[in-house]
């Protein structure tokens, strides 16, 4: 099932209206350490919420510093030189592949099993708060789709909804 986890939120006033979503990296219902297909990838897209979609990344380092984005035929915007080889951005992949959507995505890396700092929380929220505003619907992900994203929603106090 992709998007995995995919969970709406209610943010608190005056954005209770904002379209925010929560889920797990592309391809985590199968498999926490395998390459992940794009055609899996092309899948999870399909099943984002929309329109006006702006993916607010989480995923960074995992706890032996490998990248979170080494499953991938993509790289993320903080990978170096040598880790990103020939691979493109996520933002890049996307708009080859899913134009028509017109995602952006928002990286704000972080650590796999660690809390997430707070000016990287101030950061994130930031982002979160000034893209309702513009009325974007927006997917927070990280690798499983609850731990670093749920810090997130706590930080905003954001509620859960039953239903999406």
């Amino acid at each position: 099932m992709e998007p995995y986890r995919l969970r709406r939120w209610r943010l608190p006033s005056p954005h209770e209206g904002v379209r925010f979503f929560t889920c797990a990296r592309p391809g985590r219902s199968k498999s926490k350490f395998s390459q992940i297909p794009d055609d899996l990838v092309h899948k999870w897209v399909r099943g984002l919420p929309g329109p006006e979609t702006v993916l607010v990344s989480l995923l960074g380092r995992k706890p032996d510093e490998t990248s979170e984005f080494a499953f991938y035929s993509f790289c993320g915007s903080f990978e170096s030189p040598e880790e990103r080889g020939r691979r493109v951005s996520f933002q890049v992949w996307l708009d080859r592949w899913h134009k028509e959507r017109d995602i952006q995505v928002v990286e704000h890396p972080t650590r796999d099993y660690r809390a997430i700092s707070p000016d990287t929380m101030a950061a994130i929220a930031s982002d979160i708060v000034r893209l309702a505003l513009e009325g974007r619907t927006l997917v927070l992900v990280d690798s499983g789709g609850e731990t670093r994203s749920g810090a997130v929603c706590r930080y905003l106090r954001a509620t859960e909804c039953s239903t999406s």
